[in-house]
């Protein structure tokens, strides 16, 4: 048991590691402006497009992350999205991972977070939080409202 436990802790840091080895990496600026506006105009727009993380995926600076997060959480506030089309869109758009290395990354199985991300099954509290964690994000409550939810938004 201690050897899988082990090997699965190195696995979530190679993961990392390789995160910001990507980061470090030198690309062309143009690259990265092209790849930074067809993220954005894909969560500006708010198509559905289906995507996948791949190898070639290059990460998203800090500032596009966070105005990436920040689009999606405001879409699934507004019921533009759906729990797991949110964690979706979040894992491709911000971290660039696919399912198999996020899963170990938040320490759930691949199969959980695909039905998360495709809205089947009734996870616990703490299993959505677990996969949300990564993005400074929790589950909570929200109005069913979008006068008091635009009420509350506009008070802060």
């Amino acid at each position: 048991m201690s050897n899988h436990t082990n090997s699965s802790k190195e696995s979530v840091n190679d993961v990392v590691n390789h995160l910001r080895q990507n980061r470090k990496q030198n690309t062309s600026v143009q690259q990265i402006k092209s790849d930074d506006k067809v993220k954005a105009d894909a969560v500006n727009t708010g198509s559905r497009t289906s995507q996948r993380a791949s190898k070639k995926t290059l990460p998203t600076k800090a500032a596009e992350r966070s105005k990436i997060v920040n689009q999606i959480v405001k879409q699934l506030l507004f019921g533009e999205l759906t729990q797991g089309q949110a964690l979706k869109e979040l894992r491709i758009n911000v971290l660039g991972l696919k399912q198999d290395v996020y899963a170990k990354l938040v320490d759930v199985s691949r199969k959980t977070l695909s039905d998360i991300e495709n809205d089947r099954g009734n996870y616990k509290t703490d299993i959505l939080n677990k996969v949300f964690k990564p993005f400074g994000l929790k589950v909570g409550l929200i109005p069913s409202s979008s006068n008091m939810l635009n009420s509350l938004l506009d008070n802060n």
